[in-house]
């Protein structure tokens, strides 16, 4: 639904109950008003010779037709004010003849007769009059309740009508009450003034929501049109910001959540570029190793058909490229892991004693065959922090592996595992050529490789330090290299207890 046709319906479903409210509330101020008048009327009268007529004659009081009350106390209606001038009761009201009808009658009232009638009563409520209605009953349960007068409706053959009870000062003798009752007229012009009053007012609602939605409705239907052609240049064009009202502040949304949406855009197909180039290279360094295996193999099986010994270097060699695939398989469902920034970490209970005896286990075959001597040490005591169990041991392992796979045969790997107060420390040491200043951190970084390294060995992707850097940071870890005094390279990871 449209904003014009939603706000016009809207202040349909409003005006309607309030007008109806409004005339609800007219009706009753104009009743409270007609009793007030008639029960005025009704007292005056009998304290101006009605109550001697009324004493000296109750058989066929009123002796006269009644006349309404006086020029300064009108009858309101429940149409328009009547015309002041007396009303007159039909033929036997009241015991007395008719009176002749005005001269000029009001064309208002046409075919429709208007009376007023009053009548006497005891204290018990009964009219000497024969021809006095019987009183309403319950007009006569709020006199007894002690109220000076009380109304109820009047219903006659051809509209409605009032009848009013009054209490009169003396409570004794036969006009201790009085009933007044009048037609009440709903006269065509007031019916038709309120239908018309009604359509303006409804008319000047609407056509108020319509003039003023329209320029909204215009600067909605432009702030779609430029969302529309933002979204079609990939948000790279902002939404203009006109004002300070709510459809400015819809378009500074807008452009807010466009910014972010274009900025996550640049990130995913920056990852994307990265990605394509990660896995291309990551096809042609697996390939290398598998490919070296393949050959390894492939000697092996010939030499062993031929009925000849294997060779000692090519067995070593075979699983040396096997233990660097699994190393690098490894890496890359930890570097998966860590791309996943809206993955929370696992982070629980890690014994670092066990952690390390596993990961040097893992590296003992190839340390061995390559003639280096691998060892570790750990504390007496418990040593525990916590953490992703599994990302933890991918960085120890890759510090052991990194050690293992570029020191020299018959050098030698430590892996040192110490409490230091509330904290760890887990240190991997090696005999190698060492790293020199101007490359301790630049190892770190993904994807690099010195020249010596990859003059050992030119497969690799250089993600076993950048991984265990990243990995530390995350747990809160702190991973330092050092140039011990003895030579070689230092790692040494420290890190809360738990």
């Amino acid at each position: 639904m449209k904003l014009r046709a939603r706000l016009a319906l809207t202040l349909l479903a409003t005006a309607i109950p309030v007008i109806a409210g409004i005339a609800v509330l007219r009706s009753r101020l104009q009743w409270a008003a007609t009793e007030q008048s008639l029960a005025d009327y009704a007292l005056e009268r009998m304290q101006n010779g009605g109550r001697e007529a009324c004493e000296q004659n109750p058989e066929v009081f009123p002796p006269r037709p009644m006349l309404r009350p006086p020029d300064r106390q009108p009858l309101p209606g429940r149409g328009a004010p009547l015309p002041n001038r007396p009303r007159l009761n039909p033929p036997g009201a009241g015991g007395g003849p008719p009176l002749e009808a005005p001269a000029t009658p009001d064309p208002r009232l046409s075919g429709i007769e208007v009376r007023s009638e009053l009548w006497a009563y005891g204290p018990d409520f009964h009219s000497r009059n024969r021809e006095a209605p019987t009183f309403p009953t319950e007009i006569r349960a709020a006199l007894e309740a002690g109220a000076s007068h009380a109304s109820v409706e009047w219903f006659v053959p051809t509209h409605d009508g009032i009848a009013v009870g009054v209490r009169m000062p003396w409570n004794e003798g036969p006009c201790a009450f009085v009933l007044v009752r009048r037609s009440q007229v709903d006269t065509p012009g007031a019916q038709q003034g309120l239908i018309a009053g009604t359509a303006v007012l409804l008319v000047v609602l609407l056509s108020t929501a319509i003039l003023s939605a329209g320029p909204v409705v215009a600067r909605i239907r432009a702030l779609t049109e430029q969302v529309r052609e933002s979204a079609d240049s990939r948000y790279a064009r902002p939404a203009d910001v006109r004002g300070s009202d709510e459809v400015a502040e819809l378009a500074t949304a807008f452009n807010t959540a466009a910014a972010e949406v274009r900025g996550n855009l640049e990130a995913i197909e920056s990852r994307e570029r990265s990605l394509r180039s990660f896995v291309e290279n990551t096809t042609h360094d697996v390939m290398v190793p598998l490919t070296v295996l393949q050959g390894h193999l492939t000697a092996i099986r010939r030499r062993a058909e031929a009925g000849e010994s294997v060779e000692r270097q090519t067995v070593l060699e075979a699983l040396q490229e096997a233990h660097y695939m699994a190393s690098l398989i490894h890496n890359l469902s930890a570097v998966a892991r860590l791309e996943q920034s809206d993955v929370p970490l696992e982070r629980r209970s890690v014994d670092l004693a066990a952690l390390v005896e596993r990961a040097v286990a893992r590296h003992a075959p190839i340390a061995r065959a390559r003639g280096i001597a691998l060892e570790h040490a750990i504390p007496p005591e418990p040593t525990v922090t916590l953490g992703d169990v599994t990302l933890i041991e991918q960085a120890v392992s890759n510090l052991i592996h990194n050690a293992v796979r570029y020191v020299e045969p018959d050098g030698h790997v430590a892996v040192v595992l110490a409490r230091v107060g509330s904290r760890f420390s887990l240190r991997v040491l090696d005999d190698g050529p060492g790293i020199t200043a101007e490359l301790r951190q630049k190892v770190f970084e993904r994807a690099y490789r010195s020249d010596a390294a990859r003059s050992r060995h030119p497969g690799g992707l250089g993600l076993g330090l950048s991984i265990a850097l990243d990995v530390a940071q995350r747990h809160g870890f702190e991973l330092e290299l050092r140039d011990p005094e003895a030579g070689g390279a230092e790692f040494e990871l420290r890190g809360p207890l738990a």
